[in-house]
């Protein structure tokens, strides 16, 4: 084979050597391109902490009381100081003054689509900034320069601290105050008006004067300008207690529960389910530490207070956690944002019925006295509650379906309607049933009561009446009535166990299935229901379980009302048909509090500024009167700005 010759060995060392110059050539070129985006990449981040800088700075000047010109000012100033080292050696721009703010081509107005400028818009500070970048190696494959940009946006919203504050004591007073005023709750004072007026008038009148931040706070004389702020009063501690002297000292839970029926007492945000008082007391304690009530926000306080605008209360012995935790955060003259409640707590009217005992009817005949059965009521219940009797009209056999029980009220009750007393309760009396043909077996019909005052309350409880003779039955009973969905889209169980009575065995299956109180539906969104076994056999002894699931499936949190039935045919000859319905609960993403009944109406929100604080008491006055928006501007001084997703 013939050796290569020199001129072929030549020309290939010469096509190495162009590939390898050009390999380096786009080598360099890719590690200055790297270079480049490297800078770009810094740039963004300086123009970025620019920006947060300045929105942050233009929200606490709103916060401060500034003028939106005012915040304007101090976010160009912010920028300007942050501008003065740029990592690439060229300074941005100033933003554009306002109404020359610039949008992205074809969004020019809209906010989200700024690109620079400075806007305000409800709670919030937008500034966008950007800067022309050249490039240093990328010139080399003909790139000039990079547009870079960075936006910000700070919202600044209610700090509310799970403190409630009374707005008068001794109301509606005497209207014999005379300013300018000495503080003396012993006497009508309105605690949000200036000290110098706070005892004039009434509730009601019109005489005094609004609170405003007046002069520099002052901590060895705070009590320096009462002509301006409000009277210097305990807002947590012994001396906030309520006029009408329940265990409360101004700590409340801070999670706006509607107490308009007593199902309905829940608990948001991130409190867990089962929660104890003194969790909740160490999560409302953590709020003031960590920077105010998370949310659900409040709405806007109406007159009457809408049960919306209801909070639970912490009793006295829970509120030293409130003051810890207030010294750890607060200093003397802090400003804070605290609800307003009228001074007097309240407690969820309430009444309670039991059911009647066993109810035995003929087929055919008249009853004169059927049983009885109490009602009962809290201390704040002043109402009467209507009782009717509702038939299951999920069973077609049912005596009131049928028409076999007659009358439009096939029970009479008495009295009717019904005033509940304290204790045992007041005795009605179930007299004066006529049947006429009814089928034997055991049938169950629904006790309603009503009360119209102080807010529309109906309450179902279910009985259950036996037609006839009927010797084979079952006993079915839950473990617990409330069942939780911890979490929303989770799923709740119960267990339940049927028995038989009697020696015999009861006869087929009892068949089990969930439905709704009477005249209602299933909660829309309601998600799959099962059991483990949906036909039992009732046993002796310990009885026959089985498991029922509910997935909470699309609801909202709350507590919702369901009804379990089970029906079956008994070995009876001929066989008679038993039916059983037991209510139960599920509750979705809220912890149980059926202990606590006392609650505030919030009937607005007011800025204070702290006066002075010990181990036991904190002392504040009014900056602010009371304003039933917790949004509103004039409560700035008692929010705090935070940065927020730009959309």
């Amino acid at each position: 084979m013939p050796a290569p010759s020199r001129t072929s060995a030549s020309a290939e060392r010469g096509q190495v050597l162009v590939i390898f110059v050009l390999a380096l050539v786009a080598l360099m070129a890719a590690a200055g391109l790297a270079i480049d985006i490297g800078r770009f990449y810094t740039e963004r981040r300086f123009l970025q902490n620019a920006a947060d800088a300045g929105a942050l700075a233009a929200a606490n000047t709103l916060i401060r009381g500034g003028s939106e010109a005012e915040a304007r000012a101090e976010a160009e100033a912010v920028l300007s100081r942050n501008y003065s080292i740029p990592p690439n050696g060229i300074a941005p721009a100033a933003p554009p003054p306002d109404g020359y703010e610039v949008y992205e081509s074809g969004h020019a107005g809209s906010e989200a689509y700024l690109l620079d400028g400075i806007l305000f818009s409800a709670g919030s500070v937008r500034v966008a900034v950007r800067n022309t970048v050249s490039y240093t190696f990328g010139r080399a494959v003909g790139l000039d320069t990079q547009m870079v940009s960075a936006r910000a946006r700070a919202k600044y919203s209610g700090n509310l601290l799970p403190i409630a504050v009374r707005n008068f004591v001794n109301a509606p007073g005497t209207g014999s105050g005379t300013a300018p005023c000495v503080d003396d709750q012993r006497s009508f004072m309105d605690f949000f008006a200036t000290a110098n007026t706070a005892c004039v008038g009434t509730e009601s009148s019109t005489g005094r004067t609004d609170p405003n931040p007046g002069a520099a706070f002052s901590a060895s004389t705070p009590d320096n300008d009462r002509a301006n702020h409000g009277p210097v009063i305990e807002i947590l501690g012994q001396g906030a207690q309520p006029g009408n002297g329940a265990d409360f000292r101004g700590f409340i839970a801070l999670d706006i529960r509607n107490f308009q029926n007593t199902s309905s007492q829940l608990y948001y945000n991130d409190v867990p389910s089962g929660v104890t008082s003194s969790v909740l007391k160490d999560f409302a304690a953590r709020w003031i530490y960590t920077g105010g009530y998370p949310g659900p926000a409040f709405p806007p306080a109406t007159t009457p207070p809408d049960p919306m605008d209801q909070v639970g209360l912490l009793f006295g012995n829970s509120t030293g956690a409130a003051i810890d935790a207030f010294d750890d955060r607060f200093k003397l003259g802090d400003e804070i944002l605290v609800c307003v409640y009228s001074g007097l707590t309240m407690q969820i009217p309430d009444f309670q019925m039991n059911a009647p005992g066993a109810i035995t009817l003929p087929a055919t005949g008249t009853t004169a006295s059927v049983g009885s059965f109490k009602v009962s009521r809290n201390q704040s219940f002043s109402g009467v509650v209507a009782l009717t009797t509702v038939g299951d009209a999920g069973d077609p056999a049912n005596p009131i379906t049928t028409g076999a029980l007659s009358g439009t009220t096939p029970f009479t009750y008495s009295p009717n309607p019904v005033t509940p007393t304290m204790g045992q309760g007041t005795t009605v009396n179930m007299t004066n049933a006529v049947t006429s043909g009814a089928a034997t077996g055991i049938y169950s019909m629904w006790l309603r009561g009503e009360a119209g005052s102080p807010y529309l309350t109906v309450k179902y409880l279910p009985f259950t009446v036996q037609v006839g003779t009927v010797t084979r039955d079952f006993s079915i009973t839950s473990a617990a009535s409330e069942g939780l969905a911890a979490t929303l889209g989770s799923s709740a169980t119960w267990t339940f166990t049927l028995k038989r009575i009697g020696s015999s065995s009861f006869g087929a299956p009892v068949n089990l299935s969930v439905e709704a109180l009477p005249g209602e539906t299933l909660p829309t969104g309601i998600g799959s229901i099962g059991w483990s076994s949906s036909a039992v056999s009732p046993a002796s002894g310990s009885g026959t379980n089985t498991t029922l699931t509910i997935n909470a499936g699309t609801l909202a949190a709350g507590q919702y009302t369901l009804v379990v039935r089970a029906t079956g045919m008994n070995g009876d000859s001929p066989n008679r048909q038993v039916t059983k319905l037991i209510p139960i609960t599920l509750s979705v993403a809220t912890g149980a509090s059926s202990s606590n009944t006392d609650y505030v109406d919030v009937t607005g929100f007011a800025v204070m500024r702290v006066a002075s604080m010990n181990t036991n008491t904190v002392y504040a006055y009014a900056i602010t009167p009371v304003i039933a928006d917790p949004t509103d501007s004039r409560l700035r001084r008692g929010q705090v700005a935070r940065l927020a997703p730009w959309n």
